[in-house]
């Protein structure tokens, strides 16, 4: 009771009454929302989706929508892929029911939908902080955070509808029901929010992978609990009290570890997932292990030993008896296997997704240490310290797990806002405390919302108007069971759009050979493509049973910057290539020069009426460009080769586009990376029936 006291009267001093208090909350989250609308919603005037995989989900969805999805993918026909086995259904049912009860065509529904996904995380992430922390204002700087963290704008822009948008929510009510478990002291209520947590454990698994995050954090707040636990002053209790202790962290582990199973039993692409069990059963395990601990180990001090003591041996019983090694796994960053975007985090990206929201989400976390120190809400504010250290080492992992991470970010954010206030309070009056924070709040947020304003429309990839036209005249002026001959990258594009197959796409399971192959023609001549092709059709038919011919190939100007992939593919350095970004045109009297710069250098293309030339400058030196492409949308490329000039030249060969001007190797000349992108000329097997500048359709000739 005198604890409580303590709590109210704390809150009650750091709360100031504004006048009209509810309307001005309700305007603050009116205002926060429609800033958060308008941040994802540029890419609606488009009426294109962002992302490769989001066409994909349109494809299974339009499939539900017509009556049912198919057992066998018709769309690759190189390997034999079985929707259900290979990704979880909740985006294309979610989609295809909303747009069949609604009369909504289904791409709307897919360009619109996360955006109501992603404002209504922000909505509920007001609620939980208003129920945890019993502060409008915490709650509604938290969730005008969310609004407007670029991580979190990434994944529920208008028109990416994928696996991660939908899986926000039902993460955040997790949280939710975790907290209310927490809070909860009657058995029976606590069992219903138990049921419920399963459920909606089960209804995260089957929208995104990543549901294993709650079983850890439950994990981790159940090792952690014992160190905030108020000590018991009944010295008599029996043994079986004592295992008992706190019931609702029992209730958590036993939620999270049935919504497990159940997700791990019955959904197909998680059965063998070896990754995700390992992680998820690691976490509740140990927590179980420590929270039973506690029945022995009274003493916080002792307890914290034992914690270390039951780590290293379990770390050692798993490396020497199952021979396997859990901090390499954690540290060197093998866990990347759970996501497909795996490059571990630079200082970079947490610049670019998060902007300076680590700053305040570091004062947060002193804040939140030091009410879990003086006994404020320490359940509550341990399992949002777990969800807020878990996520923000998953983010560091995997890039891809920055969208999740931003979610406790935000609400660290705002508490280190509060802390401030905290902090000017002790100084100054109330009035001027709020006054301070206020001001620092609206420059913060107001420089958040220009940051995220300029992010973006820096979002890729999506389908650019050069693809659009050019799927567009595929599915017009091609056969129905045409393959296509394509780098994975565009696979979900080619099929959705273009109505067409392909060799490879996004689900690169079992789509090696393909990939490889489409790479090792790419590094061949014109004289070799034909078998290396017919090698590939005989390989799938090996591997399926299909039977087909590959009649179009589809390249792109984006290749030539992917080079380091393309290397990596084939295992060997042949693709070589630097390139320049355009800047600006220059213009005097009947010359047009055309400038290109790449760091210290510049590039510049030189034409008027009578000539055209190509130099390079770098510092003081000027360099020739002997052999140089201009590539013409509306026809065949223009070539210049073997121009002479009054100065030194290169002997790397130069293509110059609206958008970029690559530098190849002159070992590159004769290859098909070559001829098909740049020269377009030179070619026995390869017909260019279409071409808008960027992307290019080749009739391949047998």
């Amino acid at each position: 009771m005198a604890k409580k006291k303590y709590i109210n009267k704390i809150e009650s001093k750091n709360r100031i009454k504004i006048p009209y208090e509810n309307y001005f909350i309700s305007l603050f989250l009116a205002v926060s929302l429609s800033i958060g609308a308008y941040l994802r919603s540029w890419s609606l005037r488009f009426g294109i989706m962002m992302s490769y995989d989001t066409y994909y989900f349109l494809r299974e969805a339009s499939y539900y929508l017509r009556g049912s999805l198919p057992n066998i993918d018709p769309m690759a026909p190189t390997v034999v892929r079985y929707f259900l086995d290979e990704d979880v259904q909740g985006v294309p049912i979610l989609t295809s029911f909303i747009s069949k009860i609604t009369g909504i065509e289904l791409l709307k529904v897919h360009m619109g939908l996360p955006i109501v996904l992603g404002l209504a995380s922000s909505m509920i992430t007001f609620f939980i902080v208003l129920f945890v922390w019993k502060n409008k204002y915490l709650a509604a700087i938290s969730s005008f955070f969310l609004a407007i963290i670029p991580a979190f704008i990434y994944r529920t822009t208008g028109g990416f509808m994928e696996k991660d948008t939908l899986g926000a929510p039902f993460f955040l009510i997790c949280l939710l029901l975790a907290v209310l478990i927490i809070k909860e002291k009657k058995i029976k209520i606590m069992g219903l929010y138990g049921v419920l947590l399963i459920l909606t454990i089960y209804l995260y698994a089957n929208s995104y992978g990543n549901f294993f995050f709650i079983p850890i954090i439950i994990g981790i707040y159940a090792i952690l609990q014992p160190l905030v636990a108020a000590e018991e002053k009944n010295k008599s209790l029996t043994l079986k009290d004592k295992i008992k202790g706190d019931v609702s962290t029992w209730a958590l582990l036993l939620s999270g570890a049935i919504g497990l199973v159940l997700a791990l039993v019955f959904i197909t692409p998680y059965q063998n997932d070896q990754l995700r069990i390992e992680l998820s059963m690691m976490g509740l395990i140990f927590g179980a292990l420590m929270h039973l601990t506690r029945a022995f180990v009274k003493n916080k001090k002792y307890y914290f030993g034992t914690l270390v003591a039951w780590t290293v041996l379990l770390l050692a019983a798993a490396y020497f008896v199952l021979g396997y090694n859990i901090i390499s796994f954690l540290l060197l960053s093998d866990v990347h296997g759970i996501s497909g975007q795996g490059q571990v985090m630079t200082f970079i990206d947490i610049v670019d997704k998060f902007f300076i929201f680590p700053i305040f989400a570091a004062i947060g976390t002193v804040y939140v240490l030091y009410q879990i120190k003086n006994g404020i809400r320490p359940n509550e504010n341990l399992l949002f310290m777990g969800s807020f250290l878990f996520t923000a080492f998953m983010a560091y992992q995997m890039l891809r797990n920055a969208f999740f991470f931003a979610i406790p970010l935000a609400i660290f954010a705002a508490l280190g806002i509060i802390g401030i206030f905290e902090f000017f309070q002790k100084y100054l009056s109330s009035k001027k405390a709020l006054a301070f924070t206020s001001i620092i709040l609206i420059i913060f947020g107001g420089a958040s919302i220009y940051n995220s304003n300029g992010y973006k429309t820096s979002l890729t990839p999506h389908l650019t108007d050069y693809w659009l036209t050019a799927l567009i005249w595929l599915d017009d002026n091609t056969p129905q069971e045409e393959v296509v001959c394509n780098w994975w990258d565009y696979g979900y594009w080619i099929q959705t759009v273009g109505n067409r197959r392909t060799i490879s796409d996004g689900m690169r399971t079992g789509m090696g050979p393909w990939i490889r192959g489409y790479s090792e023609l790419l590094a061949s001549l014109d004289s070799n493509a034909i078998p290396k092709l017919i090698s590939m059709e005989e390989e799938a038919y090996k591997q399926t049973g299909n039977r087909f011919t590959i009649n179009h190939i589809i390249v792109d100007q984006s290749l030539l910057i992917k080079t380091g992939v393309l290397n990596s593919v084939i295992q060997r350095n042949v693709f070589n290539t630097a390139y320049f970004y355009f800047k600006g045109i220059s213009k005097k009297g009947s010359v047009t020069t055309y400038i290109y710069e790449s760091g210290d250098t510049r590039l510049y293309l030189v034409t008027d009426d009578k000539v055209t030339y190509c130099y390079i400058e770098q510092g003081n030196q000027r360099y020739g460009v002997s052999n140089f492409i201009v590539e013409n949308p509306k026809g065949q490329n223009f070539v210049y080769e073997n121009i002479q000039y009054d100065l030194q030249s290169i002997t790397q060969i130069i293509y110059l586009n609206p958008q970029n001007a690559i530098m190849i190797q002159p070992s590159l000349k004769d290859t098909l990376f070559a001829k098909l992108i740049v020269y377009e000329t030179g070619l026995k097997n390869f017909k260019l029936e279409y071409d808008n500048g960027y992307v290019k359709i080749y009739k391949i000739l047998r």
